[in-house]
């Protein structure tokens, strides 16, 4: 059954992207130069900066914004959104992921690691449908900052290494947090999804978002305690609920994916492919769909994503984590009979 499993592990990130693009249906130039910054401000500051939504957290005040670069759909940069007033205020939190919006304003002179983008204006290009809209609103279950000041140490999953290493976002409990690192070289090798060990300090400033920082006093600030990538070309099996990623303007189908959680409660999604062939990534999607399908009262919004808990399925193949930004670990499967139902 895996006889070729030596050729997925080694598939390489180019044929993964010139795959994905046939997917995608966009064209692919690799390597383009990132614009630069003061072209971007010159944007915000005559006709406007298009991009999409990265994430709108109303509740913890957290607007996150995407810039693509022309032509090459895996070079982006994504940027805090700060509200310049009471109209861009309310605005944002309308927002939704994967809305499209053009933005005016300047990139603010905070002296943060990272570049954030203070608002004066924001029109809505196109709002995002989705065509499987979920159930109810997310409700958000980390209580930020108050969750974080009884804790020196907290465990979480990194979301995103930004700058160099200078900060750290991470997912702790469901809230996306930022981390500001102190020493680069500690973020060094974190790939996204890996699991961490943080000791850490919580921020006065900014009050909202919640901004921690590493406790550089401490010993092993940051300790990997499951590095994703060394799950790269191993043979295994994951189980857990179904997860499905509606199509979006960045996929152009249905993504469907394994939600796997540990003792402690951190969330994995396992993506679901096969980049061999095709037709047969297109009869594994079916059966997803048609299971998916088959059971519709479990079905919870999973803030990005949707899960059904009344479908809970096992998957065997190769483990594929070919990028450190790459947002899912993948399952890379031989066909549809590497997808078991499990039934109680």
């Amino acid at each position: 059954m895996y006889c070729k499993a030596q050729n997925y592990a080694s598939f390489s990130r180019m044929k993964l992207l010139t795959f994905l693009f046939s997917l995608l249906f966009v064209s692919l130039t690799l390597n383009a130069a990132p614009t630069p910054l003061s072209e971007l401000e010159k944007q915000l500051k005559e006709e406007g900066l298009k991009g999409w939504v990265h994430g709108a957290t109303e509740p913890l005040n957290l607007y996150v914004f995407t810039h693509r670069e022309p032509g090459d759909f895996f070079s982006h940069r994504e940027f805090p959104l700060i509200p310049g007033n009471e109209v861009v205020s309310r605005t944002l939190q309308s927002l939704k992921r994967h809305d499209q919006v053009i933005l005016k304003g300047n990139f603010l002179a905070n002296q943060a690691p990272i570049n954030h983008i203070w608002v004066s204006h924001i029109d809505l290009i196109n709002a995002y449908e989705s065509p499987t809209p979920a159930p109810e609103p997310y409700p958000y279950k980390a209580d930020l900052p108050e969750d974080l000041f009884s804790h020196k140490e907290i465990f979480a999953k990194v979301h995103a290494v930004v700058n160099d290493g200078k900060v750290l976002v991470i997912e702790y409990k469901d809230a996306v947090v930022p981390v500001i690192v102190g020493n680069p070289a500690m973020a060094k090798g974190l790939y996204r999804n890996d699991k961490v060990r943080l000791k850490i300090e919580v921020r006065d400033f900014p009050s909202k978002p919640t901004h921690i920082s590493l406790d550089l006093q401490a010993k092993d600030p940051v300790l990997v305690t499951d590095r994703m990538v060394d799950w790269h070309g191993k043979t295994g099996a994951v189980e857990g609920p179904l997860v499905l990623f509606p199509k979006s303007p960045q996929v152009s189908f249905n993504v469907f994916a394994i939600q796997v959680a540990d003792e402690m409660g951190i969330l994995r999604e396992f993506t679901l492919v096969n980049f061999e062939d095709s037709n047969v990534f297109e009869q594994i999607r079916e059966k997803l769909q048609k299971l998916w399908d088959s059971e519709t009262k479990g079905i919870e919004n999973g803030r990005n994503k949707l899960i059904n808990r009344n479908i809970q399925i096992k998957a065997t193949g190769v483990f594929n984590v070919v990028d450190p930004g790459q947002a899912n670990p993948q399952v890379l499967l031989t066909g549809p009979e590497s997808i078991k139902l499990i039934t109680n």
